[in-house]
């Protein structure tokens, strides 16, 4: 069967960057920052990076993205679509996620330096990366049973801290996408969702190279610690094993 288009989901600290480049010039990039664009004033072509973009609110489905696609944005033609997206390593991409948010330069964020001392004996905000890690993850589970996008350290936080798992099933637990790649077969990804789209461009794998796991170099997190990480993630956990080619 010959898509006539392919959807890329965007699961956050993925490569997304990266993914958004290798696919063009067939991904249609919109402004993300300074004026970005509400769906019902763009074309269906720019629908895919609108969805990406973790500043356009969905109300109810904030974290159900792809039922959100399937049911409002491509209703009559989602199984005409070649949709996919790439899973990275939870535990690996837990780290990214703690350094991109919570721990820049071996310190806490400004932003989050007030809220971390409530995990200090003292009003110092001198912590170990082992420490702000647990700080992290509880500020990570605390998003996932807020009743606000905003809480516990706004929608940024919580949107890049998400789940897989939600973003790409439905209600019952069906997943909605055509194929699940693992994040280190990023370039056989993209060259299948071209090659299923009929589009003639190729990604050399030879001419790039995923920096896997630079994060997981400097920081090894604790037995309780992936304890954690493995109740909050427990279903993208499998997602990734059953991920391929």
């Amino acid at each position: 069967m010959s898509y006539e288009h392919f959807f890329g989901l965007h699961i956050k600290k993925s490569a997304g960057i990266t993914t958004r480049s290798l696919l063009q010039p067939y991904y249609v990039e919109v402004d993300r920052l300074k004026k970005p664009k509400s769906f019902i004033q763009a074309s269906s072509e720019e629908y895919n990076d609108i969805l990406n973009n973790f500043r356009v609110v969905l109300g109810e489905y904030q974290f159900r993205r792809c039922l959100f696609a399937k049911k409002y944005l491509y209703s009559d033609r989602w199984d005409n679509i070649f949709s996919f997206a790439f899973s990275r390593e939870p535990i690996d991409r837990c780290i990214s996620m703690f350094y991109y948010l919570y721990w820049k330069d071996g310190g806490a964020n400004k932003k989050l330096k007030s809220t971390i001392t409530r995990y200090l004996d003292t009003g110092k905000i001198h912590l170990s990366t082992s420490y702000a890690f647990d700080a992290f993850l509880d500020h990570v589970q605390e998003a996932r049973t807020s009743n606000s996008i905003y809480f516990p350290l706004g929608n940024h936080f919580t949107t890049h801290t998400a789940p897989m798992w939600e973003d790409i099933t439905d209600m019952d637990g069906n997943i909605l996408l055509k194929r699940i790649f693992r994040l280190e077969n990023l370039t056989d990804g993209i060259n299948l969702a071209f090659e299923e789209c009929g589009l003639d461009k190729r990604i050399d794998a030879n001419t790039y190279k995923l920096n896997k796991n630079k994060h997981r170099k400097l920081y090894s997190p604790t037995k309780i610690q992936i304890k954690k990480i493995e109740d909050i993630y427990n279903n993208d956990f499998e997602i990734y094993e059953k991920a391929g080619i």
